[in-house]
């Protein structure tokens, strides 16, 4: 019986909210004092890091398979890729980091 009850509440609910939905119809650009200056920091840092992980994890992948082959590390299946995502999140991080020295400095 409680299932019955909390599926219909569900589907209530699906059902009315497009109801209290307003569509806009005209798109307003985003003002320049919209949102404070840490925030385009912030998704600078954000979008070099997740963009930068796309070539770190590879490279992070490609180094420890050299090193394992050269038996200076060793370990098994999702161990493994733990080491090689915090590798390359390393990297991406400094990538990251360095951008926003440089910019600090720079600017």
């Amino acid at each position: 019986m409680p299932e019955k009850l909390i599926a219909f509440f569900l589907v209530i609910a699906i059902v009315l909210s497009p109801l209290s939905a307003e569509a806009k119809l005209s798109y307003e650009p985003y003002g320049e004092d919209e949102f404070p200056i840490w925030t385009m920091k912030l998704r600078r840092a954000e979008s070099l890091f997740f963009g930068s992980l796309v070539i770190t994890l590879p490279l992070s992948v490609l180094a420890w398979n050299l090193m394992e082959n050269a038996g200076w590390v060793s370990a098994d299946g999702i161990q493994e890729f733990g080491w090689q995502l915090l590798i390359a999140g390393g990297l991406s991080l400094s990538i990251s980091a360095a951008d926003w020295i440089i910019g600090e400095l720079s600017g």
